[in-house]
């Protein structure tokens, strides 16, 4: 269905601004804010029902920040802030090197946290321009007195009103240092993006007098028409093949418009399409400083969780990034490809304290908001059980309603799954520094909820529906407790580390992984997860070596992620990568592969490339072109896998145990009780039948010699044939190799694969 929406031309009926000598707007709110006029929202309401029914009104409306109101032609600015005691809204006419052009003081809404002023429109362009504003906020450690603005609204004395630069509760504001909207859809550039650097944002007692509102970055407003995006086909979770990738590494070497953006994403969608994957998961995308300590390329440290990162916008004027997001988005769907977005709740790229001084501190958003309810820390000391820096407090409320909001948001724009990285920390129940888990109580817990009130609705992972899905790495990197796999309550997958390191460890160490563990794998780790479809299978993802260079170097020394070239034996490096490839594919749950690992992509052996934007890590679609390369063999097997696991749904489904019978090499049953096969680790060939349809038989050996294999005799007037052997350089069979004695010889290190016709 071809849409063309006619562009909305608003009237604007102007109340009069009225402001006080200090230049508080006292134009009264509305609460019930619309984000299109009444001809748009029908006409895209109309389209919107038509057909199919398969598409998504998407707007811009949040909760709290900067939201146009058609009521009063207004633009209403709310903030939350537990413990500030004053807070300014200021408004810039460039988003650097002026003064405020406006200073208004906002009120604080009865009997909660939100902090709220509206502004008329034509006091700001009439809608036409951005609008770039940021927050003064003052609280027990600073408080505003009548002396820190002069008339005209400038700062008349820098030190009115300070008491110290942080308090006994952790307290650090400084209404010197101009705020960022955590709500933000946009920032105007980047903390780096000064003549100073990243650090004129370290806040000590040598600079916290001077003022940073000439060189911070300012939150921007535009008014953004809502937009139809078409939706992908349900399908649950397990159905999807989900690819994980860095958008500039996606595109960056492509001949296509826009390559390293958004946009070059968007014309991927067909290529990643016929790779096989249905879903492709991002790394970070929403606004981060890739500058930050030298070089922040995966964008694990976010700025703003609604705006989307800029520098992967081929059209960086107010606005484009979102609406480019949005036209990627649209064409992935129409490919019917999902689109997952990894997000970061456990900890900002802000705060920090430098060189463990509690007297210097980044500063240039959250904290100068609410040091305290933002995040974990005692006395001005951070948390950091993320290994980042801080620990965001997300035992707040009003912090829960920040991340269900903004989870709402990307929804909103068409996002079907969410990775939220290091998902343990999200876990806490404890405001103060203390940490205590609770998968119940917790944001973890809460989050569908929160969800349902905001109109998104949570799906479990073995459900297929309108929804999104949730995707946990169940872990942090410190702390008691910080291991929670299995703990999650049941809408939640899970990256299982389990499945990662029993896939590697079949190739690398296979005297240290019995019969037992792999079936377990296998089968859904339901002895972990409780079956659901909750394990998302992999054996790489961006963290570590990636496929290739895991199975072609040496680890060096001291590194925790293990990597070995087998003795530069090329032929057992490729064996083996197909091998994890193919069990990763064959486990029960949701499989991810890195999209690079499909094209054998090495990393030069760098195990933790973050930063590093450059051919480290971009991706080569053109050498995989020829067949007869190992690049272009890992290429073809990785297609031919997807393809088959996509045939055979019994892989996907089924009742734990159900469908699966388990053999030794000579033909016999592994009976459940025989313990002396299933936990010796010298039992290194296990073979299984899944009869649910078509029958299949598969042998995976880590064993260093050939061994026979005996299939089970098959159905009268079948005959076992031969689909793969990962040890022949091209694993899959063309042609129809039947296999009549039901006698097969494995190779070394090998998977094989039957099925009966």
């Amino acid at each position: 269905m071809s849409l063309a929406i006619r562009p909305v031309n608003f009237s604007y009926a102007i109340p009069k601004a009225v402001f006080n000598a200090r230049g508080e707007n006292v134009v009264p709110l509305k609460n019930d804010i619309a984000f299109t006029s009444l001809e748009a929202a029908s006409a895209l309401e109309a389209q919107a029902l038509s057909g199919t029914r398969r598409s998504l009104i998407s707007t811009d409306k949040t909760r709290l920040g900067a939201n146009f109101n058609k009521d009063t032609n207004s633009v209403d600015f709310k903030l939350a802030s537990m413990n500030a005691t004053d807070v300014f809204l200021c408004i810039f006419d460039e988003p650097e090197g002026k003064d405020a052009a406006l200073n208004i003081r906002m009120t604080k809404k009865q009997d909660s946290d939100i902090w709220e002023t509206s502004v008329p429109i034509d006091v700001l362009g009439g809608g036409k321009k951005p609008v770039y504003y940021g927050y003064r906020v003052f609280g027990p450690n600073w408080r505003y007195s009548g002396d820190f603005f002069n008339e005209e609204g400038k700062i008349n004395n820098p030190k009115s009103g300070f008491d110290t630069l942080v308090d006994k509760d952790g307290n650090r504001y400084n209404p010197n240092k101009l705020a960022f909207d955590p709500y933000a859809k946009e920032l105007s550039h980047l903390p780096s993006d000064n003549p100073f650097g990243e650090d004129a944002h370290i806040v000590s007692k040598e600079n916290y007098l001077k003022d940073s509102a000439k060189y911070a970055p300012k939150s921007v407003f535009t008014v953004n028409n809502d937009a139809l995006i078409p939706k992908a086909r349900p399908r649950a979770l397990s159905d999807e093949i989900i690819g994980e990738v860095h958008i500039k590494d996606l595109s960056i070497n492509e001949d296509v418009d826009g390559a390293g953006t958004y946009l070059g994403a968007k014309n991927m969608a067909k290529k990643l399409k016929n790779m096989g994957f249905t879903m492709i998961e991002f790394l970070p995308l929403t606004e981060f400083d890739d500058r930050e300590n030298g070089g922040n390329y995966w964008g694990y440290m976010p700025l703003g969780y609604f705006a989307p990162a800029k520098k992967y916008a081929s059209d960086k004027t107010p606005g484009g990034a979102l609406r480019e997001f949005r036209e990627m988005v649209k064409e992935f769907h129409r490919e019917n490809l999902k689109v997952c977005m990894d997000i970061v709740f456990n900890h900002t790229g802000e705060a920090g304290l430098k060189d463990n001084d509690i007297n210097r501190a980044k500063q240039f958003g959250f904290s100068l908001i609410d040091n305290q309810m933002y995040y974990k820390q005692k006395e001005g000391r951070y948390n950091s059980n993320s290994g980042c820096g801080n620990d965001m407090n997300v035992a707040q409320e009003e912090v829960m309603n920040f991340v269900a909001d903004s989870v709402a948001f990307w929804a909103n724009q068409g996002v079907d799954a969410f990775r939220f990285d290091l998902a343990a920390g999200l876990m806490d129940t404890d405001t103060s520094e203390k940490v205590y888990y609770d998968a119940n109580r917790s944001l973890v817990g809460r989050l569908s909820g929160l969800l349902k009130e905001r109109g998104v609705k949570v799906l479990e992972p073995h459900q297929k529906g309108d929804g999104i899905y949730l995707i946990a790495e169940p872990w942090t990197c410190g702390g008691d407790n910080s291991y929670q796999l299995g703990r999650f309550p049941q809408e939640w997958a899970q990256w299982n580390d389990i499945a990662r390191e029993s896939i590697k460890r079949d190739s690398t160490f296979p005297f240290t992984l019995t019969p037992r563990a792999l079936r377990n794998v296998l089968e859904g780790s339901y002895d972990v997860l409780g079956g659901g479809d909750k394990s998302i299978n992999y054996a790489y993802s961006h963290d570590g070596f990636n496929l290739n260079d895991a199975n072609s170097y040496q680890s060096p020394q001291g590194c925790w992620h293990f990597a070995t070239d087998y003795g530069k034996d090329e032929k057992r490096q490729e064996s083996a990568m197909k091998k994890q490839i193919a069990l990763t594919l064959l486990s029960k749950g949701t499989p991810m592969l890195q999209v690079g690992d499909v094209i054998a992509h090495s990393k030069g052996g760098d195990d933790n490339s973050y930063n590093k934007d450059d051919d480290t890590n971009y991706l080569d679609f053109s050498k995989v072109r020829n067949p007869e390369t190992r690049k272009g063999r890992i290429f073809d097997f990785s297609k031919k896998m997807i393809e088959f696991r996509k045939e055979h749904p019994e892989l996907r489904y089924g009742v734990f145990n159900k469908d699966i019978q388990y053999f030794k090499p000579d033909g016999s049953y592994a009976q459940n009780w025989d313990n002396s096969y299933w936990d010796n680790v010298n039992s290194n060939i296990m073979c299984y039948k899944i009869s649910d349809g078509s029958d299949i038989f598969i042998s995976t050996s880590s064993d260093e010699h050939f061994i026979d294999v005996k299939l089970p005799a098959p159905k009268q007037g079948k005959v076992w044939h031969l689909v793969c052997d990962t040890s022949r350089e091209k694993s899959f069979v063309d042609g129809d190799e039947k296999i009549p004695s039901n006698n097969y010889r494995q190779s070394p290190h090998s998977l094989l694969i039957f099925e009966e016709r």
